[in-house]
């Protein structure tokens, strides 16, 4: 059954509802702004393009340029498109508009894609100050402590995530990608067996297994996963599958 635009676009509820707060502040058949942004959401369900989507959000901007749901959009839509320098530029305007503890989570995991791991540790900070219930707030920062050789915070946080998610694939990875930086090796492997259980699909966490498979000297075991990483590879595989800072 197929997702509406709405339900596609953002992965987190907050985009959704800024969506819908647009819908009630504003008639989209007066306001052309607001039509440009509807047009460029249902884009998602007609194929129009991430270029064209693009496109439209440009000119919902240019016509209301405080209406912080179409910078996080747009900021959104350049990430798939791999444009972090514009998706970073848009939530900095989107935070001083409408700050939300989801913008700053956002934008750290854009500073990570751009390699600013450290950089992004303030607004993991902030995200989590605010708002400590949101699972995905600790992936991230575990992940970006792990990149800067935080292990030990790193798994703390890949603790609490696994503690509140336990269905959720990206916190076994990343307690995998901790432990593995305390050279805690079986550990590891049992965090990306379950992670691989949970999802399958997720390259990285077979990339990452590979790895401690052979810091273990299994050099079969590692041998199947490269195999298993190099067979996904060639497929044809969503971002998030590749990419674990993906929002």
């Amino acid at each position: 059954m197929p997702w509406t635009a709405l339900q596609r676009l953002p992965r987190v509820p907050d985009l959704v509802l800024a969506a819908a707060a647009a819908l009630a502040f504003t008639s989209c058949s007066h306001d052309p702004a607001e039509r440009e942004y509807m047009s460029a959401l249902h884009g998602e369900e007609t194929g129009m393009g991430r270029k064209e989507q693009l496109a439209r959000l440009d000119r919902a901007i240019a016509l209301q340029p405080r209406r912080s749901w179409y910078r996080e959009t747009h900021a959104i839509y350049s990430i798939d498109q791999r444009q972090f320098d514009r998706a970073a530029a848009d939530l900095d305007t989107a935070i001083q508009l409408a700050d939300r503890p989801y913008l700053h989570f956002l934008r750290a995991m854009v500073r990570c894609e751009r390699g600013a791991y450290e950089a992004s540790l303030p607004d993991f900070d902030h995200a989590i100050k605010e708002q400590p219930d949101n699972a995905q707030f600790y992936r991230g920062r575990s992940l970006a402590l792990s990149r800067v050789g935080r292990f030990d915070d790193a798994l703390a946080d890949a603790d609490r995530l696994v503690a509140m998610a336990p269905m959720q694939a990206e916190g076994h990875y990343a307690r995998g990608v901790a432990l593995s930086g305390l050279a805690r090796w079986p550990e590891a492997v049992d965090a990306f067996d379950e992670s691989i259980r949970l999802r399958p699909d997720l390259v990285y966490a077979w990339r990452e297994r590979a790895a401690a498979f052979a810091m273990l000297g299994d050099s079969v075991r590692a041998q199947s996963d490269h195999q298993e990483v190099a067979k996904k590879s060639e497929e044809s595989v969503a971002a998030i599958s590749e990419d674990p800072f993906r929002y």
